[in-house]
């Protein structure tokens, strides 16, 4: 950049560029060593950069929490709200739910019905020119059923697109009792096994798949298994080889599925919407009547068009032979319409796509960093509101992208580590706050050299203490301490010395007071004048504090060493004492006998201590 203008200088204006090259460098060369030097030095020492530290290390924190995966369930629940806010995806038209409802119980008979009943709505479907014919329930042998093979004329004896299920079921351990002793069959407890129909109906069929459906530990499901083992062996989810011989493709096994899984290998279920909303519902009683009018040339119920080239899931949503499932969209989806939801993200190719551990990571840690600068940058209310726009603008982006793409990123844990950064940033600036606020309260009331109270916040102390003093019935002494001498250190070492001597008294008189005491016992000193020292002690007498406190600070002064270029300055002190009388109620009086007591003790030689004329004597 300074080249740049240094060249259009030159070529624009040659008059200017020639008068002003050397000043042009010089600002320039400033301007660099006050960003590169300066500004980097203020930023490395200011408490901005603590608070940048503390609150990289909290993202830092969060990440590790959200590797964990103990919040998953944080982001399930904005997931679901997501489901619930989002309109309703339309189902893949070739997908048709025929329901044994209790209208079908009613009309049929009771569950479970023979083998011949669905071998007959197999019939129709394939007359009807069905497209695939997909159960959702394993075939039970019935007494009719049981008797040997099935027999020649058997639909299960051809190879149609029949797709069955089979279940993971649990099996306890079973117990009876002989003699009160318990017997168990099965010790090793709970168990899993594969429950298969007949074997020559799923050696004709056209794929079979596992039915398994498991919710999560809040009871909602909002996954499926692609692949499930257990016994050595392992079946597809049931809804997959359907999906994938609609679309003409082949179905890859579990290690080269090449599908958009979580991090544990589940395939989330995108929610299209409502069950009865969703899908083409067919009653299985009214399927069977349509097909014997339509035998007749009778109007049939379900015309034949509805069936043609279509995937029919046959399925139980009889409340009484069904178990429901609980998920993000609706309290109760029967299993059927859980497949058929999965068979259309798959045919549509509307997948849930989970955004990786690394994305999110990197989301996280993107979000915190903005954050830690807007909360480093900005205080209380301005904070408050940059957070809250942040926190918005996540969310809606991760709505948005929800919606439109279906790509399901972290939004929980970002609001989450926003909060955490405003909390800590709150309580950072309060305590920064606290400290500043503490440090001017400091100048103001305090001696720049010395470090005692000035005289001016000194004497609201001193009204305070007398007027609180006088309604507690207790007493209250003063001390005026003057340096002997101090001008002519001053003119002997020179003004470096003189203040040497008022730090190291002031010091030394700090340390004679009464310690250890109750914060309403504390004596207090300041710096009176130039080289004067004025202390008030609580509740004392005024022999104790002639005699003893005046006297120990006057001794102690003058055996402290006061050092300057190798020399040793002696240093002694006069010191005055008065005590308040019962009547006064202002410190003034006070104030001027102490004053003259230490006039007296100047006068009588200095390096003494004089107390206040009592009864015409003096001390």
């Amino acid at each position: 950049m300074q080249y740049a203008l240094t060249l259009y200088l030159s070529q624009s204006h040659p008059r200017i560029f020639l008068g002003n090259t050397v000043k042009f460098r010089f600002m320039a060369q400033k301007l660099e060593d006050f960003f590169s030097r300066t500004q980097r030095r203020r930023f490395l020492t200011s408490p901005n950069l603590n608070h940048l530290v503390v609150c990289i290390v909290i993202i830092g924190l969060h990440i590790l929490g959200m590797v964990s995966g103990r919040f998953e369930r944080m982001e399930n629940i904005f997931l679901d709200y997501f489901f619930s806010k989002r309109p309703a995806l339309h189902a893949h038209p070739d997908l048709a739910v025929i329901e044994i409802d209790e209208e079908s119980l009613r009309t049929i008979g009771p569950w479970p019905w023979p083998r011949h009943y669905h071998e007959q709505m197999i019939r129709i479907l394939k007359t009807w020119q069905a497209r695939a014919v997909v159960f959702d329930f394993g075939f039970p042998e019935t007494a009719e059923d049981r008797g040997g093979p099935l027999p020649a004329e058997s639909i299960f004896q051809k190879k149609d697109n029949v797709y069955l299920p089979v279940e993971l079921e649990t099996k306890t351990g079973k117990k009876f009792y002989v003699h009160d002793l318990p017997i168990v069959l099965e010790p090793d407890g709970e168990k899993k096994a594969w429950v298969h129909s007949n074997p020559d109906l799923e050696k004709n069929a056209r794929a079979v798949g596992h039915a398994h459906l498991d919710s999560d530990s809040d009871g909602l499901l909002r996954k499926v298994k692609p692949y499930l083992s257990e016994k050595g062996e392992t079946y597809p989810y049931l809804a997959l080889p359907v999906a994938f011989d609609y679309l003409k493709e082949e179905l890859p096994g579990p290690m080269s599925l090449s599908l958009p899984l979580d991090a544990q290998g589940n395939l989330r279920i995108h929610w299209l919407g409502k069950w009865l909303a969703t899908f083409e519902h067919y009653s299985y009683a009214d399927l069977v009547r349509s097909a014997q009018a339509f035998e007749r040339g009778a109007a049939p119920v379900i015309s034949p068009e509805n069936i043609k080239g279509k995937i029919c899931l046959i399925g139980i949503t009889a409340p009484d032979l069904s178990t429901p499932q609980a998920t993000p969209v609706e309290s109760a989806y029967p299993a059927a319409g859980v497949h058929a939801t999965v068979i259309s993200n798959l045919i549509n190719h509307q997948l849930l796509i989970p955004a990786s551990l690394e994305a999110n990571t990197f989301f996280l840690g993107v979000i915190g960093f903005i954050a830690s600068l807007l909360f480093v940058m900005s205080h209380n209310v301005r904070s408050f509101i940059f957070g809250l726009m942040l926190g918005g603008a996540w969310t809606l982006a991760s709505f948005v992208l929800f919606w439109k793409k279906g790509i399901w990123i972290y939004t929980a844990q970002p609001l989450a580590l926003i909060l955490s950064l405003f909390i800590f940033s709150a309580i950072y600036s309060l305590l920064l706050s606290g400290r500043e606020q503490s440090r001017l309260f400091d100048l103001a009331t305090r001696d720049g050299l010395t470090g005692l109270y000035v005289i001016r916040h000194f004497r609201e102390i001193l009204n305070h203490l007398v007027s609180e003093a006088q309604r507690r019935k207790r007493t209250l002494c003063l001390i005026l301490i003057d340096l002997d001498h101090f001008k002519r250190i001053n003119d002997t070492h020179g003004h470096p010395a003189g203040d040497i001597v008022l730090k190291h008294s002031a010091g030394i008189i700090r340390a004679c007071l009464r310690t250890g005491r109750g914060i309403h016992e504390a004596d207090f000193v300041a710096r009176y004048g130039g080289e004067e020292f004025i202390v008030v002690l609580r509740n004392s007498s005024l022999k104790e504090a002639a005699f003893k406190i005046a006297e120990r600070i006057r001794k102690a002064v003058e055996k402290g060493v006061f050092e300057w270029e190798n020399k040793i300055i002696p240093v002694t002190v006069s010191l005055g004492v008065s005590s308040l009388h019962a009547a006064e109620n202002f410190p003034d009086p006070m104030v001027r006998r102490a004053d003259e007591a230490l006039y007296r003790a100047k006068k009588t030689g200095r390096n003494r201590v004089c107390v206040e004329t009592v009864a015409g004597s003096s001390a």
